[in-house]
């Protein structure tokens, strides 16, 4: 906030409310969060939404008890570790199984209905806030805000998924076709198949498996 740079999300809109209308940050944080928390109790459920209110609830009241003034006036430094900073806490309150934004509700919910990551989901949405904070704030703070929160995703990918950018799965069936068809058809996933044979019993070597990768 001191160096005007957005953490994108909710937060973003929230501090370009704030430096357009000079009201406490925290109001904006809270009414713009009540329609994702709406969604995250109809979509997601009871619990994940009270968990979540609770969250940001507890966000807007330490942004008023506890001033955080600017620690260097680099503004690479700035977007560099405070984007880590931010992907790093984000991260792990999403590993915890809570958000402190409403578009974390959104990209938990798009997630169980495609492919995409938390990061992706958030970071296109993301797009059309700092789009909009370069015509409010300037192109400059826009650009860092935009590597600030490049870094966060980041960062954010490696908390919550880990680093492997890729899961790989293996079946071994006899019920190849099925295995097949149920991957292929249900999950939309591409696969490779391997014939493969036991090695130790030679009355066994024409054994039909299947080993999917």
């Amino acid at each position: 906030m001191p160096n005007k740079f957005l953490d994108g999300g909710v937060a973003g809109l929230s501090i370009v409310a704030h430096e357009v209308f000079h009201i406490n940050i925290s109001v904006f944080l809270v009414l713009f969060n009540i329609p994702f928390l709406i969604i995250g109790y109809r979509k997601i459920g009871k619990t994940f939404a009270v968990q979540a209110s609770l969250a940001v609830i507890i966000l807007a009241i330490l942004m008023n008890l506890i001033n955080l003034p600017a620690v260097t006036d680099d503004k690479i430094l700035i977007a560099i570790f405070g984007g880590f900073l931010i992907g790093l806490g984000v991260g792990l309150v999403i590993k915890g199984g809570a958000i402190i934004d409403g578009l974390e509700i959104i990209a938990d919910y798009t997630i169980k209905k495609s492919g995409f990551t938390s990061s992706e989901v958030i970071l296109g949405v993301n797009t059309v806030i700092f789009l909009f904070a370069a015509f409010s704030l300037g192109i400059e703070p826009a650009m860092y805000s935009i590597l600030t929160y490049f870094t966060a995703t980041k960062t954010l990918d490696y908390v919550v998924d880990g680093f492997e950018e890729y899961t790989a799965l293996t079946v071994i069936s006899k019920e190849y076709e099925l295995v097949k068809s149920i991957i292929v058809n249900d999950f939309n996933k591409a696969i490779s198949v391997y014939k493969g044979e036991r090695g130790y019993f030679p009355e066994l070597l024409t054994s039909n498996t299947i080993a999917i990768l």
